[in-house]
């Protein structure tokens, strides 16, 4: 299993272990000449303007192909989480109405919903909500069921098929966070309503651009409450904008300029994913993973993330008291992890290879004895 990105095509990695991608992807060399034809296209009028377009028209269509969707369903906003806000002020809501979430959930996904008077059903007696429970705390008031595609915290992987027919029984809506998932894993966009992610872990693209996908065949009618200069249909007579018409495309979503240098970068990284292919990616880390959890399963540590194959993807996490501490010992071993929330979660991308595994156990080895 060697790797599938060579480690030299990455900044500042070749004399590390670099297994933090849950966290904070590497740096793309390559992502420096994208940067930099940014800032010359910046500084060059209108014409840089329209190489801005074409250039998040480009990022668009490879998400598309990543979530099974076209690209005017995708819109680019500052982070996954205005795409959770989106949703939750996008939906008419009615007195008695519910979301249900897991209790374990990254905290955009358990808090956006916070003033709406909504009532919040936080489920899950463990770490790893099942599909069962989810099923149980649903009901015909249900307006949405929102899950991590990846849990952030577990591993877990959601079955979006299973959680779909969940969703149709109560009508309601399935809202997947796929931060941990998408260009790792394959994401179905076709089986959601709503689909948010980051773009700075497993995209290996940078802050400043987040992706909301909304399934035009599922949620035509999805608004926006925040309305912004590139919300609306240009009218140029200044006297006559006392009233606006809301574009119908995925872009009223998009009420300013995005970040253009984080999406150059985002498509630069795009398409060294798609030079791969998402399915060899998925193999390669579902294997890596299972050699990871085994030893660490041989070591007795308390995993979190599943044994299946379908039920997980590239983070392998357990439960640990001074979890930062544990990562900080391995950063002085030069192996990059990421430590918090009572776990260290281990992730495995197309840059790593069985020798990145096996030195991560090792140390392990020394330091839990």
């Amino acid at each position: 299993m060697s790797t599938l990105i060579p480690k030299r095509d990455f900044i500042g990695i070749e004399d590390v272990t670099h297994l933090a991608t849950g966290g904070e992807s590497p740096v793309l060399a390559t992502n420096v000449a994208a940067v930099t034809r940014f800032l010359m296209d910046k500084g060059i009028g209108m014409p840089g303007r329209d190489r801005m377009y074409a250039t998040a028209d480009r990022a668009r269509n490879s998400l598309a192909h990543l979530l099974n969707g076209t690209a005017d369903e995708i819109a680019l906003l500052w982070n996954a989480t205005a795409g959770l806000h989106a949703v939750a002020t996008g939906i008419v809501w009615r007195a008695g109405d519910n979301v249900v979430v897991g209790a374990s959930e990254f905290p955009s996904l358990l808090h956006v919903w916070q003033g709406i008077g909504v009532e919040v059903r936080r489920v899950g007696s463990t770490p790893c909500p099942t599909t069962d429970e989810i099923a149980a705390a649903v009901d015909s008031r249900t307006r949405a069921i929102v899950v991590s595609h990846v849990s952030y915290l577990t591993g877990a992987r959601s079955d979006l098929a299973l959680l779909r027919e969940i969703a149709d029984r109560s009508c309601a809506r399935l809202v997947v966070d796929a931060s941990h998932a998408l260009g790792v894993v394959p994401v179905d966009g076709s089986l959601c309503d709503v689909v948010v992610s980051c773009c700075y872990k497993w995209l290996l693209g940078t802050h400043g651009v987040g992706v909301l996908f909304v399934n035009s065949k599922r949620w035509p009618d999805l608004e926006p409450k925040a309305i912004g200069w590139n919300s609306v249909i240009p009218n140029e007579d200044w006297r006559r904008r006392d009233w606006f018409d809301l574009k119908a495309s995925i872009e009223k979503f998009e009420a300013g300029n995005p970040s253009y240098i984080s999406i150059y970068y985002l498509e630069n990284a795009l398409k060294t994913i798609a030079s791969i292919g998402i399915s060899r990616i998925e193999a390669h880390v579902l294997d890596l993973g299972a050699e990871l959890r085994g030893g660490l399963l041989r070591l007795g540590v308390d995993l979190l993330t599943p044994k299946e194959i379908g039920k997980r993807a590239g983070n392998i996490c357990f439960a640990i008291d001074r979890s930062e501490e544990l990562e900080s010992k391995l950063r002085q071993l030069r192996i990059l992890t990421w430590g918090g929330d009572g776990r260290l979660r281990i992730s495995v991308h197309a840059y790593n290879d069985q020798h990145d595994v096996q030195r991560v156990l090792d140390a392990l080895r020394s330091l839990l004895t």
